[in-house]
């Protein structure tokens, strides 16, 4: 599908008298979805079983949305992530031989081999390709990787456990793509943030697992011009907030599937634009919400909600400037349950 024009979008007002309208009384029956809504799922989409096998993974192709977006800082021009594929391709099965292939000055591809306790913060600079090595699991474990004011970084096909956020980006980094990893447990942080003025950032096909928050994009300290963020093809699984949750940044979250018992899914707040489509939420209190004292902007189109409260809206979101292909939401349980995580 190509670039989507530009949406002009309703009133919240008028917004929350079609929701209302769709709705309808206390026990309403099953209409079909319409153009720019969000619907209940039909029965036969909303007892079909989730398939558990994944299909085999072939890693990270090309990123789809803002880390694939060239960018002009303090007149540099920077093309699309590619990570380390300009250079060599080097090994890493210890903590101290991981740090320090991912400071070396020159591109690499980093791959991880079997389990690698962190044991602290493992910073990654730019020019970095961060994997699993071919047909091994690797799992990190004991600290988090921070990428801080680098740019061209890809972390992919790796299980992150940690008692905190296992990924942060930072401090102005720019075209960052997190695919295709298993990130669990958080200890209460959210597993991946995106924050100090970052920009230009993928969150795709990850597997999001038993978690008190799962993506944070932003902070209340925020200045305005960043913070573009892709989420899509995520499995949010058992994470019970921020799905993700956005605060002075702009996200498109399309073709995720939610499923557990959660608070909420996604949150707009501080001056944010977050549009949300082509999403499966099944078992989320609310799909999105509104931060009621400092709200962002939230548009909502083609999701479907299984036992999952009706969205609230607020303000205006423009389309993004990029193409995108768009899954049919009756799809996303098949298409996500099976390239969502990292293999093995």
């Amino acid at each position: 599908m190509t670039a989507r024009s530009l949406l002009t979008v309703v009133t919240a007002l008028a917004l929350g008298a079609a929701l209302a309208a769709c709705s309808g009384g206390e026990d309403p029956a099953p209409e079909p979805a319409q153009a720019g809504a969000d619907s209940p799922a039909p029965d036969t989409v909303d007892e079909s079983p989730v398939p558990s096998e994944p299909a085999p993974d072939d890693g990270p192709a090309a990123p789809v949305g803002w880390a694939a977006q060239p960018l002009e800082r303090d007149g540099e021009e920077f093309p699309a992530v590619t990570g380390g594929a300009a250079g060599e391709t080097v090994t890493a099965t210890g903590a101290d031989e991981l740090a320090e292939h991912l400071a070396a000055e020159e591109p690499l591809v980093i791959e991880v081999s079997g389990d690698v306790d962190l044991d602290g913060t493992v910073e990654i600079g730019s020019d970095k390709t961060l994997t699993a090595a071919a047909d091994e699991a690797a799992v990190l474990t004991g600290g988090r990787l921070v990428v801080d004011g680098a740019a061209n970084v890809i972390v992919s096909g790796l299980t992150l456990d940690t008692a905190g956020t296992a990924v942060s980006v930072r401090g102005g980094a720019h075209h960052v793509w997190i695919d295709g990893n298993t990130l669990r447990d958080g200890g209460g942080d959210p597993l991946v943030s995106v924050t100090a003025g970052a920009d230009h950032v993928t969150v795709s096909r990850n597997h999001f697992r038993d978690a008190a928050a799962a993506l944070s994009i932003g902070g209340r300290e925020e200045e305005p011009g960043a913070l573009r963020v892709s989420v899509h093809h995520n499995l949010f699984d058992g994470t019970a907030t921020r799905s993700p949750r956005v605060r002075g940044g702009e996200a498109h979250v399309f073709n995720n599937l939610y499923r557990g018992d959660a608070e909420y899914g996604v949150e707009s707040g501080y001056g944010s634009a977050v549009l949300v489509e082509g999403n499966y939420f099944d078992g989320f209190g609310i799909s999105v919400r509104v931060d009621p004292e400092e709200p962002g902007a939230a548009f909502t189109r083609d999701n479907l909600l299984v036992d999952t409260a009706q969205p609230e809206l607020f303000g205006s979101v423009d389309d993004p400037p990029y193409a995108y292909e768009l899954d049919d939401t009756a799809d996303v349980p098949d298409i996500v349950s099976a390239s969502a995580g990292a293999p093995g």
